[in-house]
């Protein structure tokens, strides 16, 4: 699916002949909200947003126990005999009080972005007609995404170990324009004062040490009928498919659709599990 990339594509990008680059001739890029609303639209599939679970707690005994979603106040938001963390660093918060976890760490991010409109022609000619990545991205003529009618374009993203808020902070703007200009050295030159005025967004990866997603139940021995999809780092809108893929696949007893030893590591249980002292309680 991929080959090194000739003079012609190093061209449009405007780099120097011979720089080592590859050309990804099946790569895109996508819109998030459209893909998750795509995902969501399933009849056996039932949104509710703005709902905090604050904590899990396990109702009954042996197979007829079921586990409940409980509100801040204790309240029972929902409950099903088998229920997925899929909510990134939070999933540690909900494992820790049940006396299991898991060593997510929170990784911050900031990308840089504007709308074509607002560059002078000239830098907009310089714009490459694909996506380019290496140290950080740049796409540009995307448009359609929620409060964007105008093509943009988008460079980032910067990386900050243990940030639990998706906080804009100003210097990762010049993070962004120092990153564009180690990437396309030309386009970068070019579009330094841009930043001056981009717009900003962050938000918050989750990752593991071992940089692998946890996949399935975390301890089958205490917490029966949990499991996590978790840990994507910068990678989730593609992971989360196929990790969803091979959740799906073990609940239901179908074959994998990874090889043994590649699905094996991605199981959540890879982690040796935090127990309470003493004799084991229902939570």
């Amino acid at each position: 699916w991929s080959r090194e990339a000739g003079a012609d594509l190093l061209e449009q990008a405007q780099l120097p002949p011979g720089t080592p680059a590859i050309w990804h001739e099946q790569a895109a890029w996508l819109r998030p909200a459209q893909l998750v609303r795509a995902q969501l639209a399933h009849p056996n599939i039932t949104w509710r947003g703005d709902t905090r679970v604050a904590a899990l707690r396990r109702d009954g005994k042996d197979a007829d126990a079921i586990w409940q979603l409980l509100d801040a106040d204790g309240g029972v938001l929902a409950q099903a005999g088998t229920v997925v963390l899929a909510c990134a660093h939070p999933t540690r918060a909900l494992l820790e009080p049940l006396g299991s976890s898991l060593p997510l760490n929170a990784l911050r991010g900031q990308v840089s972005w504007g709308p074509l409109s607002e560059l002078p022609e000239a830098v907009r000619a310089q714009l490459p007609p694909f996506p380019v990545n290496g140290h950080g991205s740049l796409i540009s003529g995307f448009a359609g995404s929620d409060g964007l009618a105008d093509p943009a374009w988008i460079v980032g993203s910067t990386f900050e170990r243990g940030a639990t808020e998706g906080r804009v902070k100003a210097e990762d703007q010049d993070a962004n324009r120092d990153r564009l200009a180690r990437l396309l050295p030309r386009l970068g030159l070019a579009m330094g004062t841009q930043f001056e005025h981009a717009r900003a967004w962050a938000a918050v990866r989750c990752t593991l040490p071992d940089r692998v997603p946890a996949v399935g139940p975390v301890d089958t021995r205490d917490l029966p009928g949990l499991l996590v999809c978790a840990g994507m780092g910068a990678r989730g809108l593609t992971l989360s498919v196929l990790c969803g893929e091979l959740l799906a696949a073990s609940l239901h007893g179908e074959p994998w659709p990874l090889e043994r030893k590649l699905a094996l590591a991605l199981a959540a249980a890879r982690f040796p599990q935090v127990r309470p002292a003493g004799p084991a309680q229902s939570p």
